[in-house]
C-alpha cells in the first residue's frame, strides 16, 4: 500500500504539470488509503490552488455542502472536496460555527441559507443527546424521551427542507462512550446503550423522507468503542471523534454520498489464483489448490467466496477477470465440492492472456455499463497498478494477507451500498446474465427479431405507485446512458409528482422467459396548453435493444390522448454518456423544431405503425 502522504505528493506534482487525468486516478486511490488530517489539509490547498481547472475538468458538476453540528467539524470539512472530487464534482463548502445546530437553522437570515446548499451534513452524537433515562425509568417513559430528542433534529430538518432543496445527511448516534452497567447494559430499556439502540430505531425511520442518516454507529463499532472517541479528544477539542480516524469516517461518508449522487459501484470483478482460492490451478490442480475444509487457509477463500454470494444476492454483479486457461478455471466452479461459487454466479467470466485492464473494458462493454461502475480485486500488485495506470475510473482493491481479512477489505471502502435496496437489486444478475444470450444475436436484424419474439417479453406500464417510488429515484440518480435530460428528482418531489394535476409518472416493469427485470423504465411529464412534455425519461441499460423505448411511447401517446393533448414534446440534453439515447426522438417519429423535438398526435403519423408491427413481434 502506497502511503498518502506519496499519494498527496503525486497529485501536487501532476496538477502542476496540467495532467488532472492522472491526477484524479491517484486522487481515486487516496480515497481508499490511510490519510491523517495534515496529508488532508496539503491535498486541499492542492486542489483549491487548482480550482480553475478542477472545474473546468468537472464538466460544471459540483454541490454545495454545509456543515453544522454540536462538535468541532473541522476533519468533515477536510474530507468534503476530496472526496467529492473523485467521484467527478467539485465542492463548494459553508462550514458553520461550532455548536451552531442549536439556533442557525431556525433563523431564515443565516449564513447557512443565503448560501444554498445541496447537501447539508448534521454532524452530531451521543455527547448532543440533551438527557439519558434515570435509573429504573418504564418502557413508555423512555420512549417519549427518546421521540423528543429526535423530534428537536426533526424542527431543525424541517426549517431547512422548507428553505432549500437540500439533501440533509443526518449523523446517527454512536454507542456511549461509558457503560456503567457493565454486563446489563443490554439488558435493561434504561441504560444507556439501550437508550442510544432505540434513538438510533427512531431515527433511521426518517431515513429517505429528505434524510439520510450516516451510520456513525457502524463506524464506531468497527473502529471500537473507546477508539472512536477518546475522552480527551472531546475534552480537549470538542471533537466528536478520534481525529486520527478520518479516513474511517471518511469512507463511511464516501459511500453514503455515492448513493445520494447515484454512483455506487454495480460489478466487482476478480482474479481467481490466490484471490478466490489459495495456489495457481493451473500448476496446482483441481485437487491441490487450498479452498474449503482442507486446511484454515482453504477455509478462509471458502468464506470469502460466501461473501460474495451474499453481495450478489443484494445486487451487486459478480465478474472473474483471470489470465488463465478458461477450461481449466471452469473446473473449480463445476468440479470442487467446498466451492461455494458456481458458474451461474458469474455474469460475465473472462479468461485469457490479455492485460487485466483490456479484459475489464470488455466486461464493462458486455454489461453495458460504465467503467467506473467497476471494482476490480486481484491479489498481485503489479497487475493492481497495470489497471490502476490504464483505467483511473475502475476501483481497485489490492487483496493482500491473510485471506480471512478479504471480506474485511472490501467491506471496509463501502463501495457496493446502494442508498435504498430495491427488488431490482436482487434480480440483477440474472438479468445482466440473460443480456448476455441476447448479445450474441443482436449483430444479426433477423435473428435478433426471431430471438425477441422467442423472448415472449411482457412490459407492463402504467403510473408509479407510492411503493415504488425507490427504485423511481434510484433510476433517475444512476442511469446515465438512456437519460434524455439528466433531471433527478428527491423522494419528497416525487411524492409530490404522484398527485399532482396535471402531471405523469410513468414506469415500465418488463419479464421475459429468462428474467424478471423488474422496474426499468420511468418518465416524468406534464400537460399544458394541449401539449404534453417529456422533463425526462430513463431506462436500465439492461434491456436495451428490447423495443421497450417504442412500448413506453406508445403507452405514453395513450395518456397524452386522454389528457386532451394534440402533441407530445421531448428534449434531449447531452451529456458525456447519454449518446445511446441521442437518436431517441428521430426513431420515435419526433420532428426537431426551435421548442425541441415534437410529435404530433393523429392517424398521419408514420411511425405508430412501424412501431405497432414492431411490437407484435415481442409480444
Amino acid at each position: 500500500m502506497i502511503a498518502s502522504k506519496n499519494l498527496v505528493g503525486r497529485i501536487k506534482n501532476l496538477c502542476a504539470d496540467g495532467e488532472l487525468d492522472s491526477a484524479w486516478g491517484v486522487l481515486r486511490a487516496l480515497i481508499f488509503q490511510q490519510f491523517t488530517i495534515p496529508d488532508l489539509q496539503k491535498l486541499n490547498h492542492t486542489l483549491l490552488e487548482h480550482a480553475d481547472q478542477w472545474r473546468e475538468y468537472t464538466a460544471g458538476k459540483s454541490r454545495k455542502v454545509a456543515i453544522i453540528g454540536g462538535y468541532t467539524t473541522q476533519p468533515i470539512r477536510e474530507l468534503i472536496l476530496p472526496v467529492f472530487l473523485s467521484e467527478g464534482y467539485w465542492a463548494e463548502i459553508y462550514e458553520a460555527n461550532y455548536n451552531s445546530l442549536e439556533t442557525e437553522p431556525l433563523n431564515p437570515n443565516s449564513q447557512l441559507y443565503s448560501f444554498g446548499p445541496d447537501i447539508v451534513l448534521v454532524a452530531t452524537g451521543t455527547k448532543q443527546v440533551t438527557s439519558f433515562p434515570r435509573y429504573g425509568m418504564d418502557l413508555p417513559s423512555i420512549q417519549s424521551m427518546a421521540a423528543e430528542e429526535i423530534e428537536r433534529l426533526k424542527v431543525r430538518w424541517d426549517f431547512i427542507l422548507d428553505r432549500t432543496a437540500a439533501t440533509i445527511i443526518q449523523q446517527n448516534f454512536e454507542p456511549p462512550p461509558t457503560l456503567p452497567l457493565g454486563r446489563n447494559e443490554g439488558r435493561y430499556p434504561w441504560s444507556n446503550t439501550n437508550f442510544v439502540h432505540t434513538l438510533n430505531s427512531l431515527l433511521w425511520q426518517h431515513d429517505g423522507r429528505g434524510i439520510r442518516v450516516l451510520d456513525i454507529h457502524q463506524l464506531a463499532m468497527e473502529s471500537g468503542r473507546q477508539n472512536w472517541h477518546p475522552p480527551r479528544w472531546y475534552h480537549h477539542g470538542k471533537f466528536g471523534f478520534d481525529p486520527a480516524l478520518v479516513s474511517q469516517y471518511g469512507r463511511g461518508l464516501a459511500g453514503l454520498l455515492r448513493g445520494i449522487l447515484g454512483k455506487t459501484r454495480k460489478c466487482l470483478a476478480l482474479d481467481l489464483d490466490n484471490t478466490l482460492w489459495g495456489g495457481v490451478i493451473g500448476d496446482d490442480g483441481l485437487e491441490g489448490i487450498a479452498l474449503g475444509s482442507v486446511s484454515a487457509e482453504g477455509e478462509a477463500f471458502a468464506a470469502f467466496g460466501q461473501y460474495l454470494k451474499e453481495l450478489k444476492t443484494q445486487g451487486v454483479i459478480l465478474a472473474v477477470n483471470s489470465k488463465n486457461s478458461r477450461e481449466i478455471a471452469e473446473e473449480a466452479f463445476r468440479e470442487h465440492r467446498e466451492c461455494p461459487l458456481r458458474m451461474d454466479d458469474f455474469s460475465v467470466f473472462v479468461c485469457n492472456w490479455d492485460n487485466k485492464s483490456t479484459n475489464l473494458k470488455l466486461i464493462a462493454k458486455t454489461l453495458n455499463i460504465g467503467e467506473e461502475s467497476i471494482v476490480f480485486a486481484d491479489d498481485n500488485p503489479a497487475e493492481c497498478e497495470e489497471v490502476r495506470a490504464a483505467l483511473p475510473e475502475v476501483n481497485v482493491v489490492e487483496l493482500s494477507g491473510d485471506p480471512a481479512s478479504f471480506p474485511a477489505q472490501i467491506d471496509r471502502l463501502h463501495l457496493f451500498a446502494p442508498l435504498d435496496l430495491t427488488g431490482e437489486d436482487l434480480i440483477r444478475q440474472d438479468s445482466y446474465r440473460a443480456n448476455q444470450e441476447l448479445a450474441k444475436v443482436s449483430t444479426s436484424p433477423e435473428t435478433l427479431s426471431a430471438y425477441l419474439q422467442q423472448l415472449e417479453m411482457r412490459a407492463t406500464i402504467r403510473r408509479a405507485t407510492i411503493g415504488e417510488l425507490p427504485r423511481v429515484d434510484q433510476l433517475f440518480r444512476k442511469t446515465n446512458q438512456f437519460n434524455l435530460t439528466g433531471r433527478v428528482y428527491s423522494l419528497e418531489s416525487l411524492q409530490e409528482l404522484l398527485v399532482a394535476p396535471h402531471v405523469l409518472l410513468l414506469v415500465a416493469h418488463l419479464e421475459d422467459r429468462l428474467a424478471n427485470h423488474g422496474l426499468v423504465s420511468t418518465l416524468v411529464a406534464r400537460s399544458a396548453n394541449g401539449v404534453l412534455s417529456i422533463e425526462n425519461w430513463v431506462m436500465s441499460c439492461r434491456v436495451f435493444s428490447r423495443t421497450l423505448e417504442e412500448a413506453v411511447f406508445l403507452s405514453l401517446m395513450d395518456f397524452a390522448r386522454a389528457s386532451d393533448c394534440a402533441a407530445i414534446r421531448g428534449e434531449f440534453i447531452r451529456t458525456k454518456k447519454n449518446a445511446y439515447a441521442s437518436d431517441i426522438f428521430d426513431r420515435l417519429g419526433f420532428v426537431a423544431s426551435a421548442e425541441g423535438y415534437i410529435y404530433r398526435l393523429g392517424p398521419e403519423c408514420p411511425a405508430i405503425d412501424t412501431m405497432v408491427r414492431r411490437l407484435s413481434d415481442t409480444p
